[in-house]
């Protein structure tokens, strides 16, 4: 199985971390690890069968409030990005559309 991170959760990622490091290195350590390990899970099982509030598929990472969004094709798994829990369910479709329209733009 092949995975691909877009640059939308690579910044998604970073991001967040940085947030959690203003806290505590430890527990910046601590979210990039749990969602290190959910996207080896999720690549091992080839996805999921979980489909979260946006409609796409998903993984929580508990005990942090965010899914890590994710797209099987065929035998590529596309990492789309990490959302809050709390986010309205449309904002990652937005996200996409807005990345797509600026991708094609190019």
């Amino acid at each position: 199985m092949k995975a691909i991170f877009s640059r939308q959760f690579r910044d998604d990622l970073a991001r967040e971390e940085g947030r959690y490091h203003e806290i505590s290195e430890r527990l910046a350590g601590a979210f990039h690890e749990r969602v290190a390990g959910q996207t080896r899970e999720i690549i091992r099982w080839g996805g999921g069968d979980h489909v979260g509030p946006h409609g796409l598929p998903c993984r929580r990472s508990k005990p942090f409030p965010f899914y890590i969004s994710y797209q099987v094709q065929g035998d590529t798994i596309y990492f789309l990005g990490l959302v809050h829990e709390r986010r309205h369910p449309d904002f990652l479709k937005e996200l996409m559309a807005t990345a797509r329209k600026r991708k094609s733009g190019d």
